[in-house]
């Protein structure tokens, strides 16, 4: 290794150092900060202890209520904690609109205090325990099969929450352009998620390059679609009832934002793929040459691709399967030029196919960077620092350069003592 690849490596170290301080204390931030203030309502947390025998509603009267439920409620939050309250469970002749409570059950109840009598009413069961469950069979199986790397993954994951709940959104409402924040927020989860996982070295550099690479092309992409087919943002009547709220907002935008942070896990996990790979592959054969180093990345890529295109488009279509259903049930009443022209439908197909071409283009630039970056004289980084025996000659090989000096001398000692001679005999 040359004293120059060595200054450079030991400069990167030098940066990684200080990028590995930097997310420290982003980390901290996010701690000691909440995720978001939201507004508190009157809802609590209380616990079904009893269920009375069912009254049915007068006969002959017309009313959408089937029979109501009396039960005894205890208190577990708010000023009445602890104490035991009565409430009156409406069940709807309409299915759709029932909860099913038993007793036991921890369920959400809303306060009214703008009636005259304040009342309780059960709004839904209380379902946090079991996502917390749920989160802790999420981290408990990362931390068992992969360990450190599972938990710097959570790590990476956290942080990129945080910064989306934290930054990113509020931004949004705040007026600002969500396609920059979404492309920050991509860069920011590359950067975040490859460093932890692979460290400040090429194979990070290379993977992040190509992921933003990808990330940008589809938000792009999407983008110009977007205009073209004037789509408005507004992709359901939700959405539209809550226009009041959104005043402000560039919903166009929103759309390819959300295109950006949708395929930005698949597009990472294609660019750390194949950077990995290739890595493997250089260190092998140190000989490999650029053009093979591309080639190689380009097949590896074409073998990631298939999987990884199918995993984004049928994760769009699960997310949006109840509104598959509802246009195969009513396939008959809406011909085909009404389907593919339905907003909702049209965005769903916009960020599987957008995020797709970003997968596509992440494989070609990925593999270009990495011919470019592996082909260069190798550093290794097992090296930490710089120390005078590095650039000098350490004792022993002084003493063996002293001991060829002396021996050089006194073969020229020798070698004029013998011209000396000879002259003489002359």
């Amino acid at each position: 290794m040359t004293l120059v690849h060595r200054l450079i490596f030991y400069k990167v170290s030098y940066v990684g150092d200080k990028l590995k301080n930097f997310f420290l204390i982003l980390f901290l931030i996010f701690i000691i900060q909440p995720i978001t203030s939201f507004g508190k309502e009157e809802y609590i947390k209380g616990k079904v202890l009893r269920i009375e025998e069912a009254i049915s509603p007068d006969e002959g009267e017309e009313t959408e209520i089937k029979e109501i439920y009396p039960m005894r409620v205890l208190l577990l939050e708010g000023l009445q904690k602890n104490e035991e309250v009565f409430i009156e469970f409406p069940v709807y002749n309409e299915n759709a609109y029932n909860i099913t409570i038993k007793e036991g059950d921890d369920v959400v109840l809303y306060y009214d205090t703008e009636e005259e009598n304040e009342k309780y009413y059960i709004v839904d069961v209380d379902k946090r325990f079991y996502l917390f469950i749920l989160g802790g069979i999420f981290i408990i199986i990362a931390l068992l099969f992969s360990r450190s790397k599972g938990l710097k993954g959570l790590i990476a994951l956290f942080l990129i929450i945080m910064y989306i709940y934290k930054f990113f959104i509020p931004s949004i409402i705040n007026g600002q352009s969500p396609i920059i924040g979404a492309v920050i927020t991509a860069m920011l989860a590359s950067i975040v998620t490859i460093y932890l996982m692979t460290g400040f070295n090429s194979k990070g550099l290379i993977a992040i390059i190509g992921s933003i690479g990808g990330v940008i092309t589809a938000g792009v992409l999407s983008l110009l679609f977007v205009n073209k087919m004037r789509l408005t943002g507004y992709v359901n009547t939700e959405v539209l009832n809550y226009a009041s709220l959104l005043k402000g907002i560039r919903l166009k935008e929103i759309i390819s934002a959300g295109v950006i942070v949708g395929s930005m896990g698949a597009v990472m996990d294609v660019g750390m793929s194949i950077s990995s790979a290739l890595n493997e592959l250089r260190e092998k054969t140190p000989n490999i040459t650029e053009k093979e180093i591309f080639r190689s990345g380009m097949n590896i890529g074409s073998d990631v691709i298939g999987t990884m295109i199918n995993t984004l488009i049928l994760a769009y279509v699960g997310s949006s399967l109840l509104t598959n259903i509802l246009i195969s049930i009513q396939r008959e009443q809406y011909p085909f030029i009404r389907i593919l022209n339905f907003e909702n439908i049209v965005v769903d197909v916009l960020r599987a196919m957008c995020g797709s071409i970003g997968i596509l283009v992440a494989v070609p630039v990925t593999a270009l960077v990495a011919s470019k970056m592996y082909t260069r004289p190798k550093i290794k980084n097992d090296e930490k620092m710089i120390t005078e025996n590095e650039l000098t000659f350490s004792k022993e090989e002084m003493e063996i350069e002293e001991l060829k000096i002396k021996e050089l001398e006194i073969e020229d000692i020798e070698i004029e003592n013998i011209e000396i001679d000879d002259t003489e005999n002359q």
